[in-house]
């Protein structure tokens, strides 16, 4: 695979298997995070930072791809979830994919790539900002895969299910009994296990390739049949 791609969320799990994959197969990567990536070119960023994402963009230069994975969580019902902690899950992981999208110099005949999560389809109680976010990552895929269009640039999105990251680590570890969870996460799916991420790479990577050349304003669910068994 031949390009440029940038990737938002380029230093942890999803992230930075996908910079490896693509760099496996060709491509150059590079990634925009709060921390580094060391194994490729990397932009320190807040991705729900309009100016930053600007300049950052500008530095980076032209694109054949995008991908947006940066994301964070806030546990909280309705009725406690504090605004900072709602508005910050909102920024980063909606307002971040937009930034990137806005900003990114990908040029015509390209491909874009969000991540938006399983998440956007059930409902559990104390992550109501997760789930909402997730959903409005989906709409933003759709109304923007009609408005890249004209350029021949491809908008996707992929929703994994549970992924064997520090990201799902850290999840567990702020609610009560999150090892019993944590160890019966695979019978969550129909397949009995948490996915890889490379195996969410691999989908994020097929989007962004010619493979996937007539496929725009589509989610690809990527979740062991965790909907399926729900």
């Amino acid at each position: 695979m031949e390009g440029r791609v940038a990737i938002t969320g380029g230093a942890g799990g999803i992230g930075a298997a996908t910079v490896a994959l693509l760099q496996a197969q060709g491509a150059e990567a590079v990634s925009v995070d709060l921390s580094e990536n060391a194994g490729c070119e990397s932009h320190i960023a807040d991705v729900s930072d309009e100016a930053t994402m600007a300049e950052v963009f500008l530095r980076i230069g032209p694109l054949t791809g995008l991908v947006s994975v940066a994301g964070t969580n806030a546990r909280g019902r309705v009725e406690d979830l504090t605004w900072d902690d709602w508005q910050r899950v909102m920024r980063v992981n909606v307002g971040g994919a937009m930034l990137a999208m806005k900003h990114a110099q990908v040029g015509e005949g390209g491909a874009i790539v969000l991540t938006s999560s399983v998440s956007a389809h059930i409902g559990t109680d104390g992550y109501t900002a997760y789930h909402m976010s997730k959903g409005a990552v989906l709409g933003l895929m759709r109304a923007t895969s009609g408005e890249f269009a004209p350029r021949g640039i491809r908008v996707n999105a992929v929703s994994p299910g549970w992924v064997d990251t520090a990201f799902t680590d850290r999840a567990l570890a702020e609610i009560p009994g999150g090892e019993a969870i944590r160890a019966s996460a695979g019978a969550a799916h129909i397949l009995g296990r948490m996915a890889q991420p490379d195996e969410i790479a691999e989908s994020i990577v097929f989007l962004l390739s010619e493979k996937a050349s007539f496929i725009t304003g589509t989610e690809l669910v990527v979740d062991g049949g965790f909907l399926r068994k729900r």
